[in-house]
């Protein structure tokens, strides 16, 4: 009976060492992933890679370099010499008319005209003049308030020329970007001093492919002040 009791319990030994080695087999031989597993982790991707810039289309812009400076005119260099004090009022008014339409526009034409009629100084005396400038005529008035030694007098320039490399350029430095169009009919348009462009502009943004909608202020003396619309 001692000898059968004995065989029994290392029996219960033998199975319960045998369950332990099952078990670790088990967790030794863990299956490989699948092809399918393998697949979804690689499609995941790198977490940490950056994404591609979007592909902007500026076909439909004008570029240039965009400059240290709005345009602007050097009346020294850029404008015939002004006639002296002993030259006729005419044509001190003539040039004066000439500078001021310039100054409008940022930029001398070689090419232009400038004339007043004969001006006699005359308190109460109004004159218009006329200036010519890359092909379009613009009126430049004078009301003279009193005369003498001095004459007193009230200037008037209520057009003047807009030209599109001068404010497209203009639109550059204040957007800073190379990517700039305004729907101008023409390459030289007519601008209201004091009031407002009669057209828009669009600036592009070269990473992000943003465009901005942007109107045109004028000052009396031709200077751009551009605002988004």
């Amino acid at each position: 009976m001692i000898n059968s009791a004995r065989r029994h319990r290392v029996a219960l030994g033998l199975a319960a060492a045998g369950s332990a080695l099952a078990l670790a087999a088990c967790g030794a031989d863990a299956p490989e992933p699948s092809r399918t597993d393998t697949a979804a982790v690689d499609d995941a991707g790198d977490p940490w890679e950056e994404e591609e810039a979007p592909e902007v289309d500026a076909s439909a812009f004008n570029q240039g370099p965009v400059p240290d400076q709005a345009p602007e005119l050097d009346s020294d260099a850029d404008l015939p010499a002004e006639p002296g004090s002993d030259a006729p009022l005419g044509d001190r008014i003539a040039w004066e008319a000439l500078d001021r339409v310039s100054t409008f526009a940022s930029m001398a034409d070689p090419g232009a005209t400038y004339t007043c009629p004969e001006i006699e100084g005359e308190e109460g005396e109004s004159v218009t003049c006329a200036v010519t400038f890359l092909g379009e005529e613009f009126d430049y008035t004078i009301d003279i308030h009193s005369s003498g030694i001095l004459i007193n007098y009230e200037w008037d320039l209520p057009e003047g020329p807009l030209v599109r490399e001068v404010v497209e350029d203009s639109l550059r430095v204040s957007a800073e970007t190379e990517y700039v169009l305004c729907d101008m009919d023409s390459d030289v348009e007519r601008g209201e001093t004091g009031g407002e462009a009669p057209f828009l502009c669009q600036s592009l943004d070269e990473e992000t492919g943003e465009t901005t909608e942007w109107e045109l202020s004028i000052s009396r003396y031709g200077a751009f002040t551009f605002y988004r619309a």
